[in-house]
């Protein structure tokens, strides 16, 4: 505001106390509302007219640098958790369309809108929405999908609030761990890859175990909160009076022709290239490591050593892009076979 009067203005002498106090006298509540501190976000009431009303889908980036991705689906109205995902990534079209698929077969139709953020791996669920509900909507059939920001996708980043205090703050004082005792490089493509191969099954069945945990958990009351309150899954499959399931059936050739644009069945826990994984199992063979933290660990260093031993024996130098890290693979799978 000073170099709105003196510069914009014109008003000279103009000193900064002279402005302060004026904005005092003529915006008092604007000047208090802007102190440090009050400038918040008000929360308001959600509102939903019963399961299957909303779903948000939102994308959980905090393990990217480790190769994991998470994705996750919520319903408004029940907060159930539809999928919790962890993949190589979360930003490929098709791995999301699948994890969106899988759930409308699983519950016998689509929601009637979809919340999500602007990010352009959503883009084929919309379309895959849109065409599940034109032929009962018509020209209408656009508002089934909705992008915007987080504000608006408030139940997906609550959850993803709540999970980063928890289980993903775990994984990264792990991974951190590793980094700090020099057995994990992130700016070496192969040990990332390394990483993915050995625990991302496992990251998989921990967030299976977060689901179920998540849904089965009592949501209790709140001070002006609207509710609804109790069990998710509770108050999925049967919900309070007053509200009605909004499930909307699909027709059997819209999911048919839907099927043309998703990924594998579990594609997205593939990694790299098939040369990659046969290397991976070439080296593993005989060996056996427990499906746990350490037996995960166990198998990661197994690997590492096996790669240190073939660039030292060969003088090779540490791949410094995936591309690399590929060709890398096929050259020690061709030693071996």
């Amino acid at each position: 505001m000073l170099k709105r009067v003196r510069d914009v203005r014109g008003v000279r002498p103009c000193y900064r106390n002279d402005v302060a106090n004026f904005m005092r006298d003529v915006d008092a509540s604007g000047v208090a509302s802007r102190y440090p501190g009050q400038k918040k976000i008000h929360r308001r009431n959600y509102h939903s007219h019963g399961p299957n009303d909303t779903w948000h889908i939102d994308g959980n980036d905090k393990l990217k640098f480790f190769g994991m991705w998470i994705h996750l689906c919520i319903d408004g109205f029940s907060r159930r958790l539809l999928w919790l995902k962890v993949g190589t990534s979360n930003r490929k079209q098709k791995f999301v369309a699948r994890y969106f698929y899988d759930t409308v077969v699983k519950e016998g139709g689509c929601p009637k809108m979809i919340r999500s953020d602007r990010g352009k791996e959503n883009l084929v669920v919309g379309q895959m929405q849109i065409a599940f509900q034109v032929r009962q909507l018509g020209e209408q059939a656009w508002q089934a999908f909705r992008m915007g920001t987080s504000v608006r996708n408030q139940r997906a980043e609550s959850f993803n609030s709540m999970l980063k205090r928890t289980w993903t703050k775990k994984w990264l004082t792990r991974f951190e761990g590793m980094i700090e005792a020099d057995l994990l490089k992130l700016d070496n493509p192969v040990h990332i890859n390394w990483l993915q191969y050995t625990h991302l099954r496992l990251l998989q069945e921990e967030l299976d175990l977060e689901q179920r945990l998540w849904n089965t958990h009592d949501i209790r009351k709140q001070h002006h909160a609207p509710g609804p309150f109790g069990k998710p899954d509770v108050l999925y499959i049967t919900p309070l009076p007053g509200f009605v399931n909004m499930l909307c059936q699909v027709e059997p050739d819209l999911l048919h022709y839907a099927s043309h644009f998703i990924c594998d069945m579990d594609e997205q826990l593939l990694v790299s290239n098939e040369e990659f994984r046969c290397l991976c199992g070439t080296i593993l063979e005989g060996f056996w490591f427990p499906h746990t933290v350490n037996g995960c660990l166990a198998a990661y260093m197994k690997l590492v050593d096996e790669l240190m031993m073939w660039m030292n024996r060969n003088g090779a130098q540490t791949p410094s892009t995936f591309a690399e890290a590929n060709e890398l693979y096929k050259t020690m799978l061709r030693e071996r076979e």
